[in-house]
């Protein structure tokens, strides 16, 4: 019988990877980030932007920042990689041939999905309501 609690490595939808903006970032040493997490998307961003992208399993990992001057660069790099991300179904392999930006919000629309570009805030199992 299967727990009714997902397990941690279990992915939460199609896609291997999602990604999610942080405005309110900190760097020390200038290698260590602190990036609190929100659950909800910042609404004005004025200044650098850290884009974070994670394994996307319940205990959402970090697997990449990556750090924009703008957010216009940083939703320029989103809609460039976002349609890329490998799908489970399709054995961890990229939709060939890439689909255009467009092509890609449909599908995340019809799969009930946001791209990080529209404000989607993944949040790991273990914070309160992010189920």
């Amino acid at each position: 019988m299967r727990n009714a609690m997902p397990m941690p490595d279990e992915y939460r939808d199609d896609r291997m990877y999602v990604m999610r903006i942080s405005s309110n970032f900190e760097k020390s040493d200038g290698r260590l980030i602190s990036a609190p997490i929100r659950e909800d998307a910042p609404e004005e961003i004025d200044g650098p932007v850290l884009l974070i992208t994670y394994r996307n399993t319940y205990s959402l990992p970090a697997v990449r920042t990556d750090e924009f001057a703008t957010i216009s660069e940083a939703l320029s790099y989103i809609q460039r990689v976002e349609p890329t991300c490998p799908r489970i179904s399709l054995g961890g392999k990229a939709t060939l041939p890439t689909p255009t930006w467009e092509a890609h919000l449909e599908w995340l629309h019809s799969e009930g999905l946001k791209s990080a570009a529209e404000g989607d805030c993944p949040l790991p199992l273990w914070v309160k309501g992010s189920m």
